[in-house]
């Protein structure tokens, strides 16, 4: 046998794998928006680097939804691609000039993710060296045709009849700029590709967009981060012409539900994953404590530590659940970690990781901040069991205050109830001593208990009030033995005391309607 190369054939591209791209690649429909925003940010980056725009912040990534005519675009104001290159750089695949470079793209294959869910994917670019604006078209239709067929076996002869080029006319576009066009966009769900308010959502989350300037820690999360280039940029990301960029969903409270509202803490923790050889940082991050009063709702846009990378979120909010004590506290977390180490990769769909010693030495590191959240879900279910303990606590002692108070029971039964009031209100001043109390809470329900405890021995000196003398005096203490018969055997004291209630109203009727009940000589 001859040493050497031996194979001196073509290399054959088959069809498979543009039907791979097209149909199977992306799952969710919204991920053609990072797809797009995603390269959009790197065209602003080679234009501030070209000296194009000052900075990132003259840079735009508009987002025109057409409901009527079912149109989606997206444009950015970047460096555009000049006109020689356009058509190898739009029928290329997997082959992205990016590789190696500072940019956010990475494989050459996220530019086609709207050809499966579009009838038309309509790419469109200039320079600011060119006077056209070129346009490539892609026909879902042909393209499934073709993949379809048994004639047509690579991806050589498919994409000359999918695709189609033609020159616009330029007077309407910007001089350098670049777009996709997604024509006739499936409808999916309730029509998520063209529901803006879907849309914004997915992309406050997922996409480069600043914080909010109302979030109390936006200032010293993004001084953090501006060290560290990509990383820590953010874009002007509009949706249908609208003045206010998208911005990240992260504020000063958590609303769990219309009635129920957490507070962020005062304090923003910052930390940094030393790499796992050699100098530098694998990662850089932040997080938030805050009340813990349960799993933060899907629907607000922050639950969980979130993980990305030139500051484009991977994975959804559930991606670093491992690193939690419980898994469960994933979902009461708030923080985001941005990795910064080459060797940490997302998969092709940027729904995970790629394993590896690297990843997982971050994850490793992580589980301390994990536990450290952990702590703090744990410590605020502790100090809201105290606080449930002590309010059911002056609650259950103001039902028996009411019982005193309402004068239609015996001394004996008075006392026997003050007693037990007493030996109640001194527990819960026991556990007022707790750590879990500040001193604010510990004087509030101090008050309270005092407060009780003197409406008590007020009411228990002087229980022989004449809120039951209209009933004669010889028949008052066989009632009160019913009454209290009533209270010992009644599991609710509340529904005893409406029950004692509405009988001594009914008696107080009868007595007034028929004063001769009073006679002395009668009886019950």
């Amino acid at each position: 046998m001859t040493q050497g190369n031996l194979f001196d054939g073509p290399v054959i591209i088959g069809k498979d794998l543009l039907e791979l791209l097209s149909s199977s690649m992306y799952t969710n429909p919204l991920v053609v928006f990072r797809e797009y925003v995603q390269n959009a940010t790197d065209a602003i980056d080679d234009a501030v680097n070209l000296g194009l725009l000052s900075n990132t912040d003259e840079g735009n990534i508009n987002i025109s939804l057409d409901y009527i005519n079912r149109r989606i675009v997206v444009r950015d104001n970047g460096l555009g691609i000049p006109n020689n290159d356009f058509p190898i750089r739009m029928l290329s695949l997997g082959a992205s000039i990016k590789r190696g470079t500072d940019a956010r793209g990475l494989r050459g294959v996220g530019r086609l993710s709207g050809l499966g869910f579009a009838q038309k994917l309509i790419f469109r670019s200039r320079s600011i060296m060119d006077k056209h604006v070129l346009e490539v078209s892609w026909d879902l239709m042909t393209v499934k045709k073709l993949l379809a067929s048994e004639n047509d076996t690579d991806l050589q002869t498919i994409i000359p009849k999918a695709v189609t080029f033609r020159e616009c006319e330029s007077l309407d576009y910007p001089s350098h700029f670049f777009e996709v066009e997604l024509s006739k966009p499936r409808r999916i769900g309730n029509d998520c590709l063209l529901n803006e308010r879907e849309i914004e959502s997915y992309i406050s989350q997922v996409c480069p967009c600043p914080l909010q300037r109302e979030f109390k820690h936006s200032f010293e999360i993004e001084k953090m981060l501006a060290k560290y280039g990509r990383h820590g940029k953010s874009y002007n990301i509009y949706i249908n012409e609208s003045s206010v960029p998208v911005c990240r969903p992260y504020c000063n409270e958590i609303n769990y539900s219309e009635k129920k509202v957490g507070l962020i803490g005062e304090e923003v923790k910052k930390f940094e994953v030393p790499k796992h050889q050699g100098e530098g940082l694998s990662a850089v991050g932040w997080y938030v404590h805050h009340d813990y009063q349960g799993a933060i709702p899907i629907s607000t846009g922050v639950r969980g530590l979130r993980a990305r990378i030139g500051n484009i979120q991977i994975g959804n909010e559930r991606l670093l659940a491992e690193i939690f004590p419980e898994e469960r506290f994933c979902s009461w977390a708030i923080g985001e970690v941005h990795v910064l180490d080459e060797f940490i990769q997302p998969t092709g769909r940027r729904d995970a990781f790629e394993t590896n010693i690297y990843f997982d030495h971050l994850i490793n590191y992580l589980r301390g901040i994990g536990a450290d959240i952990g702590r703090g879900c744990r410590l605020a279910s502790k100090k809201r069991n105290l606080h449930r303990a002590v309010e059911f606590g002056i609650n259950e002692v103001s039902k028996k205050l009411e019982i005193i108070k309402q004068g239609a029971v015996s001394s004996k039964f008075v006392q026997l109830t003050s007693s037990e009031v007493h030996d109640l209100l001194n527990e819960l001043l026991e556990n007022l001593h707790s750590k879990q109390f500040e001193e604010t809470e510990r004087n509030k329900y101090k008050s309270q208990i005092e407060k009780i405890e003197a409406e008590v021995k007020t009411f228990a000196k002087h229980n022989e009030s004449d809120k039951i003398a209209f009933i004669p005096e010889e028949k008052r203490e066989v009632y009160k033995e019913v009454f209290e018969l009533i209270y010992s055997c009644s599991v609710n004291q509340s529904s005893a005391k409406k029950t004692i209630d509405s009988i001594l109203k009914q008696i107080s009727k009868s007595y007034a309607l028929n004063p001769s009940t009073n006679d002395s000589n009668k009886t019950i």
